[in-house]
């Protein structure tokens, strides 16, 4: 079959004994990075550099990943050719990594012997390319990104390499959904920090008003707001205005 597509839990039949060598070598290295807790950026590169050993047959390698707007983002990649094949999925919306993320399922795209997605399969071409295989990273049921292989010639890549990656996917997959959430949590942080800090800023500035107007604490920050209304700023900078002439 030319153009296979498999559900993303995993590609049916064993893997030969050479296969499961390299996974069990490839997982190894992975759950080590994980437990060192290095930065992002270093397991993707790290990941790059472990599937691209596990499968020989590969030119290239890249990893894509979903932004918090939904957008398709190549967050890294081992040749410029495969950061060049990535941008031409996401500028066409179409191609076995946008398939990928969109349907959640294994994509294994020969390209000298099929016309799907023909203005990508032309472009993949020119680059070198005979053969792209795509492998959702979930996060439950959703794809947070996707493991790009390329290979040269359309017959390199196998169904051990296929069934390889798919099982690789799986901790890559747990190592963005982690760096997601963490990256979640230090941006709430941060707001929450901001605001605190906005209403500390704020009530300071209703005590001078208080003490200068003679007014209640409820007048103090209805004059801070009718005046970020009128000056269409917001109340903090009000505030902020307010404790600088206090100080001067």
């Amino acid at each position: 079959m030319s153009d296979v597509k498999h559900p993303a839990d995993g590609h049916p039949g064993s893997p030969g004994p050479d296969t499961s060598a390299a996974y069990v070598a490839t997982l190894e290295q992975l759950t080590r990075l994980l437990l060192d807790e290095a930065p992002l950026g270093a397991l993707l590169t790290q990941l790059l550099e472990l599937t691209s050993r596990a499968i020989s047959s590969s030119a290239a390698v890249s990893v894509t990943v979903v932004g918090d707007e939904g957008e398709y983002v190549t967050a890294a990649w081992t040749s410029d050719d495969a950061l060049a094949a990535d941008e031409a999925q996401y500028e066409l919306g179409q191609g076995p990594c946008v398939d990928s993320l969109r349907s959640g399922e294994v994509n294994h795209l020969r390209l000298t012997e099929v016309e799907r997605w023909a203005t990508f399969r032309e472009r993949a071409l020119e680059l070198g390319f005979g053969s792209v295989l795509s492998v959702p990273l979930l996060s439950g049921e959703v794809a947070i990104g996707a493991l790009n292989i390329f290979a040269a010639d359309s017959e390199l890549l196998t169904d051990d390499d296929v069934l390889l990656a798919s099982r690789i996917a799986a901790p890559a997959a747990a190592t963005l959904a982690n760096a997601r959430a963490y990256r979640q949590a230090i941006r709430l942080t941060g707001q929450l920090e901001t605001a605190l800090a906005n209403r500390s800023v704020i009530e300071r500035a209703k005590g001078v008003l208080m003490v200068t107007q003679r007014c209640s604490e409820d007048e103090a920050f209805g004059l801070m707001r009718s005046a970020s209304q009128q000056r269409n700023i917001k109340v903090v900078d009000i505030a902020e205005q307010i404790l600088r002439r206090a100080r001067e």
